[in-house]
C-alpha cells in the first residue's frame, strides 16, 4: 500500500525540508510584496551578480544589458512566460550564492534542530490511523543537505531524508511523508 491510499495527506520529507529552506531564504516574514516588486527584486538581483550571465543563459534568456535594463526602468515589460523563467534564474541564482552562508549559519554552535509534523490523518478511517506525533531532531551538519538543495536534486534530497529518519528509533518510516517541515534558529 503506497503513501496517501488510506487518505494522509504529506508530502516526501525531502521535499518538505526543501521547502523549509527556501522559505528561510525567499519568504519576507516582516512584509508582503507584490509579483511586480519579486519580480524588480530578482532583476535588480540578477543585474548586480557576476554570475548572472549563467543563470539566465541556463533558461533560455538571452537578453542584453540594454534590454534588462529596459525592464529595470519598467521601459519594457518581459512577456509572462519570460517573467517566470527570470524569477527562476533568480532562484538558482540566490540558491547557489546564498548557501555557503545558510551552511556556517545551520552549521553553527552545534547544528540546528528541525520540527518534523507528521502527516495528516484527518482523512484516514480511525481504525488505520498511526500514532505520530511532532518529533525534534538536531541536524549536526547540513553540508550536503543545503549543497543537494543548492543544486535542486529532489532525488537526492529524498536519499538524506531518509538517512536522517533512520537516525530515529523504530518508527523512523512513518517520518518519511510528513506534513510540514520547521528550521528552529
Amino acid at each position: 500500500m503506497g503513501h496517501g491510499e488510506l487518505g494522509a495527506q504529506g508530502v516526501e520529507g525531502g521535499r518538505a525540508l526543501a521547502e523549509s529552506l527556501d522559505r528561510r531564504v525567499f519568504d519576507d516574514v516582516e512584509w508582503r510584496r507584490s509579483d511586480e516588486e519579486l519580480f524588480h527584486q530578482a532583476l535588480d538581483y540578477l543585474v548586480k551578480k557576476k554570475s548572472a550571465a549563467d543563470a539566465l543563459h541556463a533558461h533560455g534568456i538571452t537578453a542584453d544589458a540594454g534590454t534588462l535594463d529596459a525592464w529595470r526602468s519598467k521601459i519594457h515589460t518581459p512577456d509572462p512566460e519570460e517573467q517566470q523563467r527570470l524569477g527562476q534564474a533568480f532562484r538558482d541564482l540566490r540558491r547557489r550564492n546564498i548557501a555557503p552562508h545558510l551552511t556556517r549559519v545551520l552549521n553553527a554552535n552545534g547544528g540546528t534542530r528541525i520540527e518534523i509534523h507528521p502527516v495528516n490523518q484527518e482523512a484516514v478511517e480511525a481504525r488505520h490511523r498511526r500514532d505520530l506525533r511532532v518529533r525534534w531532531k538536531n541536524i549536526w551538519r547540513w553540508n550536503t543537505i543545503i549543497d543537494t538543495w543548492a543544486r535542486q536534486d529532489s532525488l537526492e534530497m529524498e536519499h538524506l531524508w531518509q538517512d536522517l529518519m533512520s537516525e530515529m528509533e523504530s518508527d523512523h518510516r512513518s517520518y518519511y511523508y510528513v506534513q510540514h517541515i520547521g528550521i528552529l534558529g
